[in-house]
């Protein structure tokens, strides 16, 4: 049986990133660099992983946008996926470091950020449970060798969690940066993580 290989791909910079604003459900475009990186991961995709089968996407512009690129490089179509949605952060959605760091429940979040309920929003550990029914239904599916999946922050961080047994983590041992890949191996029934963190 043919290995299955699976592209986590976090957007490009966005005008939220590069002014430090926590954005979750909000939709700004990616900067001139975002679309720089996301060309520059789209290039790498196309010289060592094609052909590519299927691209999915959470349907947020910083994403779609960086799916878009993948896909005019690898010649495959863009499906979109509410699964794969960022966090919702309710009323601290568009706030600043400067301005979260006199919020109510902050310290909170600070000391176990991946089980805090946002004022008005949800909690990390909804989109842990988004984004593994994503994986579920997509290696329940056949017909595919090697996906991309352009997300999020916090849905690529759970997928990896997932990989390595880490079950109830209370923060990310490990780096997700802008633009950068993880890939995801499945060879028989063993799942392992072939690279992570990288940016071309």
């Amino acid at each position: 049986m043919e290995a299955k290989r699976i592209l986590l791909i976090r957007h490009g910079e966005s005008l939220s990133n590069k002014g430090r604003v926590l954005t979750g459900r909000g939709d700004p475009d990616l900067t001139r660099s975002g679309i720089a990186q996301a060309r520059k991961i789209s290039l790498f995709i196309r010289k060592k992983y094609s052909p590519i089968d299927r691209i999915f996407s959470s349907p947020l512009k910083r994403a779609l946008s960086t799916a878009r690129e993948i896909s005019r490089k690898v010649k495959a179509t863009v499906e979109t996926s509410e699964l794969l949605i960022e966090t919702d952060f309710g009323k601290w959605e568009g706030m600043t470091h400067e301005m979260l760091r006199n919020q109510q429940g902050w310290e909170h979040y600070l000391n176990d950020p991946f089980h805090f309920n946002f004022p008005g929003g949800e909690s990390p550990q909804d989109v842990k449970s988004r984004i593994l029914l994503f994986r579920e239904q997509l290696f329940s599916e056949d017909g595919w060798n090697t996906v991309v999946v352009v997300s999020h922050y916090t849905p690529i961080v759970f997928f990896t969690l997932s990989i390595l047994g880490n079950a109830h983590p209370s923060r990310a041992p490990f780096r997700i940066d802008n633009a950068s890949l993880t890939v995801i191996e499945r060879s028989g029934c063993s799942d392992y993580i072939a690279m992570m963190n990288f940016t071309p």
